[in-house]
């Protein structure tokens, strides 16, 4: 079974170290982000489950660790990542049921906590 907190760890380990090395384009990508989850008309929670489903309908599993813990810190329940899983199988098919079981292993392991 996967250590999704040792997997995080690691990922915000090369994070650190890419946006420490990139300068002004790290820069600019952190603040997209912080843009783009900022409160508006959809709430944070809401952008973090969007940013989930589509870490699994493109199948990038470190953007779905990242942001199954940015989802629950902000909020979401397991049956909101489910559903956010649901959508993505919806968009991304067969594959997507096999990044979303790491979703969902994901946060059953965070919401342990």
């Amino acid at each position: 079974m996967t250590d999704y907190h040792q997997e995080l760890a690691e990922i915000m380990a090369n994070n650190k170290n890419i946006f420490n090395s990139t300068g002004e384009v790290g820069k600019a990508f952190l603040n997209v982000h912080d843009a783009a989850i900022e409160e508006g008309v959809l709430d944070s929670k809401t952008k973090a489950l969007e940013a989930l489903g589509i870490a699994i309908a493109i199948r990038c599993e470190g953007c779905i660790i990242q942001h199954v813990k940015g989802a629950i810190k902000l909020g979401a329940t397991r049956d909101e990542i489910v559903e956010t899983i649901n959508i993505a199988i919806m968009m991304g098919g067969g594959p997507s049921t096999v990044y979303g079981g790491k979703a969902l292993a994901c946060a059953d392991q965070f919401l342990d906590e």
